[in-house]
């Protein structure tokens, strides 16, 4: 067994703490009411420079506490985080696990005395997949303070993700994840326009991954019908400095399709028909790219019929979940009428809910429409029976597709 201090240089030596991962601290002396039941230390990045933050878990609440790495003595620094996993050992822990370029497990007795078993293995935890709990490489990293993230309440002031937000963290990431994937097909000085934007977490993720990631030089509008949510965007909009992006207080429905040409079109979670409105939006004004995340699709639940699987539609729930199936599964085949080539995507984990998927379309550069196809098309509202709102927003456009 090894004394405090002999401990305390060994793993100085031993651990690279430039490649530091994760600390962690487990397997409690004592459990209860106001006792600390895990510990983990992480090394992120904030305002001042790089940190160890130590996260306590006690009860239901998360106690934070910084060690700053000092970049004239790093090695000070070390000595002050090693020193502080000791203590907090001696204090509840029987076990902690260092995860840096190997990893290091450090085993406390009864008697407090410490022993250190060693992987001498160099791990490359880019590629090693030792841990499921291992940090998942975000486009907005964790630990980095973001001003709009802070200001909406997502993270607090050393960049630390709230417990109570990290679903919406990983749907903001995710979201960019797909943006990224349609990056190219957006201009530098190009025009984005989000129907129904809401509380616009996602519309300020936008304009931080193009104008501050990207370094890009991209307008983005937001519309919605609620004038105090506008104003609150508005008003963070200027707070942070976003100057590019702008709110309106207006029905997309009343938007005329003869103004500026946007480049692309997102429409998050508006609610039924609405959807509808932002596709055939982007469709008149031809957008390079439309991403849509539908949200309660209720129009054709009244108008499906169809003799094979009325049995099947019988059932409510069922009938429910098939219609709005249909309902996107058109929109879908509505883009691709008009030129675009269409997917539909998970937009969250399935894990998270199940309703939420994207579809996303990107125009081609010389769409050919056969026949074939639009009779295809007919035939399938034919066979459900069925007139969305899609079908009436374009029925001009349709009309170029009457052979």
């Amino acid at each position: 067994m090894e004394d405090f201090n002999s401990l305390k240089n060994k793993i100085i030596e031993i651990v690279d703490f430039d490649f530091l991962k994760k600390i962690t601290l487990s397997n409690p002396i004592k459990k209860g009411d106001g006792l600390c039941f895990k510990a983990v230390v992480s090394k992120i990045t904030l305002k001042d420079g790089e940190v160890f933050q130590i996260s306590r878990y006690i009860d239901k609440k998360v106690i934070h506490e910084n060690i700053k790495i000092e970049k004239n003595d790093k090695k000070q620094s070390y000595i002050s985080i090693v020193e502080k996993i000791l203590e907090l050992m001696t204090e509840n822990f029987k076990q902690c696990g260092i995860y840096s370029n190997r990893i290091v497990t450090i085993l406390m007795n009864k008697k407090k005395g410490f022993k250190i078993v060693e992987n001498k293995e160099n791990i490359d935890f880019e590629k090693n997949t030792i841990s499921h709990n291992a940090v998942k490489n975000y486009i907005i990293k964790e630990g980095t303070y973001i001003n709009w993230l802070f200001e909406i309440g997502l993270i607090d002031k050393n960049g630390k993700v709230h417990n109570s937000s990290q679903k919406k963290f990983r749907q903001i990431n995710r979201f960019l994840e797909m943006i990224a994937d349609v990056e190219k097909y957006i201009p530098n000085d190009g025009l984005i326009i989000d129907m129904g934007c809401g509380k616009s977490y996602l519309t300020f993720a936008i304009y931080y991954y193009f104008n501050i990631l990207k370094n890009k030089n991209i307008r983005i509008k937001g519309f919605d019908l609620k004038k105090d949510v506008v104003e609150n965007c508005s008003q963070l909009a200027k707070t942070i400095g976003y100057k590019n992006l702008s709110f309106f207080a207006d029905d997309i429905a009343s938007l005329d399709t003869s103004e500026e040409k946007a480049d692309m079109i997102i429409s998050l979670h508006a609610c039924d028909t609405a959807t509808d409105v932002a596709i055939a939006y982007g469709i008149k004004q031809h957008c390079k790219v439309i991403m849509s995340v539908p949200c309660c699709q209720h129009e054709l639940f009244y108008q499906v019929k169809n003799d094979s699987l009325k049995n099947i539609l019988s059932y409510g729930i069922l009938k429910e979940r098939f219609s709005a199936l249909l309902t996107d599964g058109i929109r879908g085949e509505t883009l691709k009428l008009f030129g675009y080539k269409t997917s539909i995507l998970e937009f969250i984990d399935m894990e998270h809910t199940p309703k939420n998927i994207m579809i996303r379309a990107i125009k081609k550069e010389n769409p050919k429409i056969s026949k074939n196809k639009v009779t295809e098309y007919y035939k399938l509202l034919s066979d459900f029976s069925v007139e969305p709102t899609i079908l009436k927003l374009l029925k001009d456009s349709f009309s170029e597709f009457d052979y």
